[in-house]
């Protein structure tokens, strides 16, 4: 009966962390601690699939993280907002290349 009991505890224990120490877009969807933020990205021409996307905040400085996948509308466009938590993705924005923030010494 102990082994069962404890088999249980740890199984929703695993279950219940797992969400902090694995990211991806379900994930960092679910996770209350990773909090909504807005970023911005130079991506690709003539497409609607980025991958793998750096991203940089309002003061210029990168993301020690690269977003794995965006997904866009507009293959004519090359500056984007990212509204995002983590990996999870919910918007983006096309923006002029004047409102895109530079990129600061530190990170080039």
């Amino acid at each position: 009966m102990k082994k069962i009991v404890f088999s249980i505890i740890a199984s929703l224990v695993v279950l219940f962390t797992s969400p902090f120490f694995i990211h991806n877009q379900y994930t960092d969807y679910l996770n209350p601690m990773i909090k909504m933020r807005v970023d911005y990205a130079k991506v690709p021409k003539n497409t609607q699939k980025y991958y793998n996307v750096q991203a940089i905040d309002k003061s210029g400085k990168k993301l020690p993280y690269k977003i794995i996948y965006v997904g866009g509308y507009d293959p004519t466009m090359q500056y984007i907002a990212i509204h995002h938590k983590g990996q999870y993705v919910k918007v983006i924005d096309y923006i002029a290349k004047k409102k895109m923030p530079k990129l600061t010494a530190v990170n080039k």
